[in-house]
């Protein structure tokens, strides 16, 4: 009884130490991540020689070589580019847009939506009909809407608390609405912009014309000059809008993914995935998104490499491409993975800003892994990791999931996310250095934890 009394409390004591080892580590983590500037001065340099980095620019091209030169900086075991061919879109010139009614003439601040097509060089014209919602675009019907320019007017829902459901519920119109449009026999299609403020910076984003119908020019509209249009509209039914759009499809680029790994000293074959996109828009240095997840994933590194961490299981770094438009690099690495058949036992991502971390969103149908990544988080709750539920993860990691993989994206206080994304607005300046590194000493820290206790 004595022998047994003893061994409980030497495993109560060892437990105890293994415990104040953890604590002291993500202590070590946040402290070195809030101290040091090579993060945040990597993304000055990223945002300043490689803003518009969308797949197959040349800007592109110089992001990869600089994201791969910080990662090779802090002397990972391997770092390679993972090349691939896709196809690409490129804007060519700025978009315009003018209206007249009478003697009134003005011009609206847009920008080019993702596969928008070209106008003629002289551009096109037509009235306008406003709409609401997709629905409210199949009431009115071909009769209505042919060889006119439909106006989606549809605010993102300012009385949601959570803006990534605020976003859900009104992109539909954005992705789907200049298809539609064309549809009914449309030349143009012109999208309120996803903001949850009124401002004169007009934000872009992807949309996809149906096989079979034709595409047409497709732009946003700052949310401003959204509602000065509605107020015009009412006044002048006949106000005639000119838009001028000069686009290209490209049928094949070439481009890449950065992959880099820090090896584990006892399980190698067995991988922690942690990632954000390169990519940004060609109208933005893309601070937020994602500039600063690839920064975040990068201090990861730097962390472990400066405290001498030295994980049991490998570390692997994807930096993908083309996250904006077709995520061909995420499918790349889909395949890659599958074909290298190595148990991932977390795949997490960071593609929600550089702003206040706030938890993790786990995107996983397997509730005894559920738990045991809550358990690990719940272990942040004094740094401000409070809530961590099922929610989406990331887009980059979500064709991991059909491997089985557990899912994990950083989630942050998002209430000033839609100022910023994919608008001239997502600058440098608009990250702060702390917040940034939070996120960074948060994503470490649970790496840290899931190397060590497993899930």
């Amino acid at each position: 009884m004595r022998y047994l009394m003893l061994a409980s409390l030497l495993m109560g004591f060892s437990l105890i130490q293994a415990q104040d080892a953890e604590q002291a580590t993500i202590s070590a983590i946040y402290k070195s991540a809030l101290t040091n500037y090579d993060a945040y001065d990597n993304l000055r340099a990223l945002c300043t020689e490689a803003p518009g980095r969308l797949v197959g620019s040349k800007a592109s091209e110089t992001a990869i070589g600089l994201l791969r030169a910080q990662v090779e900086k802090l002397n990972p075991d391997t770092c390679f580019l993972q090349t691939y061919t896709t196809s690409s879109w490129n804007c060519l010139s700025p978009a315009q847009a003018t209206f007249q009614y009478g003697s009134g003439i003005g011009s609206l601040n847009v920008v080019n939506l993702g596969l928008s097509a070209s106008t003629p060089s002289e551009g096109i014209q037509g009235t306008v009909i406003e709409v609401p919602s997709l629905g409210a675009l199949d009431s009115l019907g071909a009769r209505a809407v042919k060889g006119k320019i439909v106006f989606f007017n549809k605010p993102m829902d300012n009385s949601k608390v959570r803006t990534f459901s605020a976003y859900g519920d009104a992109v539909d119109v954005r992705f789907s609405g200049a298809s539609k449009a064309s549809g009914y026999g449309a030349v143009g299609a012109l999208v309120r912009s996803l903001s949850t403020e009124s401002d004169d910076f007009p934000h872009t984003g992807v949309s996809k014309f149906e096989k079979g119908v034709k595409p047409i020019p497709n732009l946003s509209v700052s949310t401003n000059d959204a509602d000065r249009l509605s107020a015009l509209l009412k006044e002048h039914p006949s106000l005639q809008l000119r838009m001028n759009s000069t686009t290209e499809i490209i049928g094949s680029v070439q481009t890449s993914n950065i992959v880099a790994e820090i090896k584990g000293c006892v399980h190698p074959e067995r991988i922690i995935l942690i990632g954000a996109h390169i990519d940004a828009w060609f109208n933005t240095p893309g601070a937020h998104d994602d500039g600063a997840g690839c920064e975040q994933m990068i201090e990861v590194f730097r962390l472990f490499k400066a405290l001498n961490i030295k994980p049991l299981n490998t570390i692997r770094l994807v930096l993908y491409m083309d996250e904006e438009m077709f995520q061909s690099g995420s499918k790349v690495y889909a395949a890659f993975a599958g074909n290298e058949k190595k148990e991932h036992i977390a795949c997490l991502e960071s593609d929600a800003g550089g702003l206040l971390p706030t938890g993790f969103g786990i995107d996983c149908d397997k509730e005894a892994l559920v738990q045991s990544i809550q358990k690990q988080t719940a272990k942040l709750f004094d740094y401000g990791i409070y809530v961590t539920d099922k929610s989406h993860a990331g887009v980059d990691i979500e064709p991991l999931k059909d491997f089985g993989f557990p899912l994990i994206g950083l989630s942050t206080n998002s209430q000033r996310y839609f100022e910023y994304h994919h608008s001239a607005n997502d600058t440098f300046e608009q990250v702060s250095r702390r917040e940034m590194q939070l996120g960074s000493a948060a994503i470490a820290s649970l790496v840290y934890l899931i190397d060590r206790n497993g899930l």
